[in-house]
């Protein structure tokens, strides 16, 4: 065996002009692949949606996603004139955020003033945090 075998490459890739050059660059794009984001989906249908039960029905299929813009979408249902979507709003709401059991011992009026309060408190952070998602 000869040891200059391996000393050649080496001497070679020394020499300037023919070292190997590594370039930094942009990271790589976008893939292309579509990324479905069935909150979202599921929002954009609620929101086009004219039937309130159907309405209703979208607010409690995404409730228990627990997402930020869902419980927008809840707490601002809740005061829609809309007697179907508002109670299903509230009810999802009081489920979900409030302390568990206690459902079936309030009444309605105390589920709208419990869940207007949880609204009120939470309103401004929902926002913040619903921003940083894609609509």
């Amino acid at each position: 065996m000869q040891r200059t075998l391996f000393a050649v490459p080496l001497t070679l890739a020394l020499l300037p002009g023919l070292a190997p050059r590594i370039v930094a660059g942009p990271p790589d794009g976008a893939s292309g692949n579509m990324v479905l984001d069935e909150v979202a989906d599921g929002l954009r249908k609620y929101r086009k949606e004219k039937d309130p039960e159907k309405r209703a029905a979208w607010l409690e299929r995404l409730a228990p996603s627990k997402d930020p813009r869902v419980a927008l979408a809840l707490g601002e249902a809740r005061e829609e004139s809309d007697r179907t979507v508002a109670r299903a709003a509230s009810i999802a709401l009081f489920e979900l955020y409030c302390p568990p059991g206690e459902l079936e011992t309030i009444t309605l009026a105390s589920l709208w003033v419990r869940t207007g309060d949880w609204w009120k408190a939470n309103e401004a952070d929902l926002r913040r945090r619903a921003k940083e998602l894609p609509h």
